[in-house]
């Protein structure tokens, strides 16, 4: 009876999920007021933007499994303060393109982002990522510190985990995508298999655990985080994501000698368990001087669980080193 039950089960699912591959969802049915898209480097990605386009800009790159949902209560602030505040998309995630014959390698989402600021008009721009977004803003420091005015890595996810001390290591949990390792992404039932086990239930729970706090996590975090999971072709393009190689390699040294001379903020939740804290303090002690701020029972979504706080500090970091035509008005804390 078990066995019959399973049976049943995986016909149940499989049919859900030809059921939704019969309906068509775009990117554009899901964008949001302020979004768009636009063509770089052979890829769709889609964008939001807030604030005037002549003020200093900032660039707001989420990290893996993110978009620009990440940024949502951030891109106002930032914008309020003076600044044109403006989030990308990365393919194959949120809705940009998810095609497979994309570059996914980090020096590749590099210079997408400067495309991006092409595009939009945008000479030099304050680079914010967080944790994989970090990896892309430290290529984009390093493939084209004309660009930057600063940089700001929240989580950044920029150095081995075999910098941090062994006490980071265990206090950093096993990836919650560990269960993607039993799907080989070169067989052809790679990209249904996927869309059977990622479902946005499921999606839910994993990204609970990057919260210090779990009931953060309401059904409209969900929503948000899982609406790529409705398009067309994103199991494929996760998949193209996941075995792309990265053909040029920045190094330690290449970073930290285009650094030099950029200001630097680096913001940490004490209680990460996804990006441990000490890929930050390896940070700051390689390039020195920087503005590094933590926040306690804080897990490795700073911009969500403390937005107030990292509003704050963000603004404050961005009026030190740069020219804003507003004053901002921080809370006291």
């Amino acid at each position: 009876m078990k066995r019959i039950a399973l049976i049943f089960t995986l016909l149940w699912l499989v049919g859900v999920v030809g059921a939704q591959d019969d309906e068509i969802i775009t990117p554009q049915d899901l964008a949001d007021d302020n979004g768009a898209f636009t063509m770089v480097n052979g890829a769709e990605i889609y964008y939001v933007t807030e604030g005037d386009p002549s003020n200093p800009a900032v660039m707001m790159i989420h990290g893996f499994g993110g978009s620009t949902f990440t940024w949502r209560d951030n891109i106002g602030a930032i914008a309020d303060a003076g600044y044109y505040a403006v989030a990308l998309d990365l393919p194959p995630f949120g809705l940009s393109d998810k095609s497979v014959d994309l570059d996914y390698s980090r020096s590749g989402f590099a210079d997408i982002v400067v495309g991006l600021m092409d595009e939009l008009g945008i000479e030099t721009a304050t680079i914010m990522g967080h944790s994989m977004g970090g990896g892309v803003t430290a290529y984009v420091a390093v493939r084209h510190t004309e660009r930057v005015d600063s940089l700001i890595f929240v989580a950044g996810g920029v150095f081995e985990t075999s910098m941090v001390s062994e006490e980071d290591e265990e206090n950093t949990g096993d990836s919650p995508f560990a269960f993607l390792d039993s799907i080989n992404p070169e067989s052809e039932q790679a990209a249904d298999l996927l869309r059977l086990a990622l479902r946005p239930v499921t999606f839910g729970q994993i990204i609970a655990t990057a919260y210090y706090d779990a009931e953060a996590v309401t059904d409209e975090v969900i929503d948000g985080y899982a609406r790529p999971l409705q398009l067309e072709n994103w199991a494929e393009g996760f998949l193209a994501y996941s075995v792309a190689e990265e053909t040029e390699p920045i190094t330690l040294d290449s970073f930290a000698e285009a650094a030099a001379g950029i200001p630097v903020q680096i913001i940490w939740g004490v209680e990460d368990t996804w990006v441990p804290i000490g890929l930050g303090e390896a940070m700051d002690a390689v390039l020195g001087g920087v503005d590094f701020v933590t926040y306690p029972e804080t897990g490795h979504l700073p911009m969500e669980e403390n937005t107030e706080m990292f509003n704050d500090d963000v603004i404050t970091f961005l009026t030190t080193v740069g020219d804003s035509p507003i004053a901002p008005n921080l809370t006291n804390r």
